[in-house]
């Protein structure tokens, strides 16, 4: 069984749980925007190193998305929060699918091991097993 805690973030929050092979992150209550997303990656990125994750499923259900020129600030805080050698599974649960696309491109050519996709078991089985 999970460990689930909800936590706040600034203009987020995140639900965590504990799953065997993985940690669970849903993210939720909030309006994204470049600030939202570097906070949000640096509380996942200790979160991961707190509990020794090694592969992280996240499951972004926020308003609004981070304009293009933003997503290469994202990636880079995903580096500085730690997360490169973390297996992401990265949900889009809104409609910014291609926004996410072209932030997994970016983490692809730094060596970083991310996909996104539209559904939850879709990633989980992702996460798990590979392609």
């Amino acid at each position: 069984m999970s460990n689930t805690r909800v936590v706040n973030g600034p203009g987020f929050r995140i639900c965590y749980d504990d799953e065997p092979d993985y940690l669970r992150a849903y993210v939720f209550d909030g309006t994204d925007s470049l600030e939202v997303s570097s906070a949000m990656w640096r509380m996942l990125g200790d979160e991961c190193r707190a509990s020794a994750a090694g592969r992280l499923l996240v499951l972004e259900d926020l308003l609004s998305t981070v304009d293009v020129p933003g997503i290469g600030q994202v990636v880079d805080a995903m580096f500085a929060a730690g997360l490169a050698d973390v297996r992401i599974a990265f949900v889009e649960l809104r409609d910014d699918i291609e926004g996410s696309e072209l932030g997994e491109s970016m983490c692809l050519e730094r060596g970083m091991t991310i996909r996104v996709f539209s559904q939850e078991p879709v990633a989980r089985r992702w996460l798990i097993y590979g392609d």
